[in-house]
């Protein structure tokens, strides 16, 4: 967490809070540290390689804008905060900001661990440049704002990340900065919480003031950002619109998703899978609702599950089904073409008979996650059924929501009716999702 003031330098045009010019941030990195030390002992021969965090960054951000940054892990977001912020300096470029900044970065940035929340309080404020006057007259509305309790006057060093940023963010709200960047700490927060920093970042809008955030949370940025910076291996690779340049990031994490994962299922065979081996499922597939495979899915649009088997010898009455888990292993559904209003017998399936068996879901009900499928295929012309090919983990995939609009595992269709009185006027307002 910090802040501080700069002024506009090199003739920074008056409408725009940050302008940064083939900004660059350059890592060296050693292979032993001890390295390190030759390098300044005997100068001459570079030890090191360099990693280039940050690198040819333009940007122009204008006064009263709100402007997401987005990407990977390991994209250079959180070092291009650091280097717009000045915690960072840069290896090359410039960087000019107009106006006073405030920023919540790292958890615990800016914190003394053996201090309590009160007295950390008292020293963010006067680093940021508050008086003992202004830190006095604004230390109960920090505090009651991050609804610490108790915990105001504990050390931090016990404190919980969520925590962490309560107290960063009350702090960091209270400057009244000209510009606010947030790295992607409030991810770690409660949805209460969230929602107080959420509409407290409404407000600084409706200011005029700037605003600069990482997120992963798509329907967030498109809801708030006027602007998206979409970042790649420390590169700006597009900034925009927020509905052009998110859904631009959505498409490249469909692809590299499909890619990881489409690796992750080629070496699924530490997994159990057990049976008498009458009949083998030898491929499982998913597509979406073209009829394109992939890993990747969106919730609420439609995909299908195929199961191609081959016959090794004759059975009665085989019976495929598949089981939907989360990652964590919690059971979410199973069905098979056997428990229907209108079952499907296959009675015999003999010996080279081969082919597949699909299941077609008019729309993705899950939210965003990872899942995986079960298949199971099993012979019902026995007192107990019994498996004929039983695979556990068969299949892993993904699913993202760029809306955002639910919380949970399952997306439910909704409609929300609110009604309204005014004396004798009276309105309803009605929605569904």
């Amino acid at each position: 967490m910090g802040a501080g003031e700069s002024q506009a330098k090199g003739g920074i045009d008056p409408g725009s809070a940050i302008v940064a010019e083939n900004l660059g941030k350059a890592y060296q990195m050693y292979r032993k540290p001890a390295h390190r030390l030759w390098d300044m002992i005997l100068p001459g021969k570079k030890r090191y390689r360099e990693f280039w965090a940050v690198k040819n960054v333009y940007l122009d951000i204008p006064n009263g804008s709100t402007v997401g940054i987005i990407g990977e892990n390991g994209a250079g977001k959180s070092t291009l905060l650091k280097l717009l912020t000045g915690i960072t300096q840069p290896t090359t470029g410039t960087v000019q900001v107009m106006g006073r900044v405030a920023s919540l970065l790292e958890l615990g940035a800016g914190f003394h661990p053996e201090f309590s929340g009160r007295e950390n309080i008292h020293l963010n404020c006067s680093i940021l440049g508050m008086s003992p006057e202004e830190i006095d007259e604004r230390l109960q509305s920090i505090i009651d704002f991050s609804e610490l309790g108790e915990f105001i006057e504990r050390p931090v060093k016990t404190y919980s990340s969520g925590m962490y940023v309560r107290l960063g963010f009350s702090v960091a709200a209270s400057v009244n900065p000209d510009i606010f960047i947030i790295d992607e700490a409030l991810s770690v927060g409660d949805e209460h919480f969230k929602g107080k920093c959420t509409n407290r970042l409404n407000e600084f809008r409706e200011q005029g003031k700037t605003i600069i955030f990482v997120s992963h949370d798509m329907g967030s940025v498109k809801s708030m950002c006027q602007r998206v910076v979409l970042m790649d291996q420390g590169e700006v690779l597009k900034q925009g619109s927020a509905e052009k340049v998110a859904d631009e990031y959505l498409k490249r994490a469909h692809a590299r998703g499909n890619e990881r994962l489409s690796v992750l299922n080629r070496g699924t065979s530490e997994y159990p899978r057990w049976g008498s081996g009458e009949i083998e499922i030898h491929r499982v597939v998913m597509s979406d609702g073209a009829g394109e495979q992939g890993h990747v899915f969106r919730t609420g649009e439609p995909f299908q599950l195929k199961l191609e088997y081959s016959c090794h010898e004759d059975v009665k009455n085989p019976v495929f089904g598949i089981g939907i888990y989360r990652s964590d292993g919690t059971y979410i559904n199973g069905s098979n073409h056997q428990w229907r209003e209108t079952p499907i017998d296959l009675g015999t399936l003999c010996k080279g008979d081969e082919g597949d068996v699909v299941m077609e879901f008019e729309s993705m009900p899950l939210l965003q996650g990872q899942y995986y499928v079960t298949t199971f295929l099993y012979d019902h012309s026995k007192a107990a059924p019994t498996a004929i090919d039983h695979q556990e983990h068969a299949l892993t995939f993904e699913v993202i929501d760029p809306r955002s609009h639910q919380h949970g595992m399952l997306y439910l269709p909704t409609r929300w009716t609110v009604n309204r009185s005014s004396g004798e006027d009276s309105v309803s307002e009605v929605s569904r999702s």
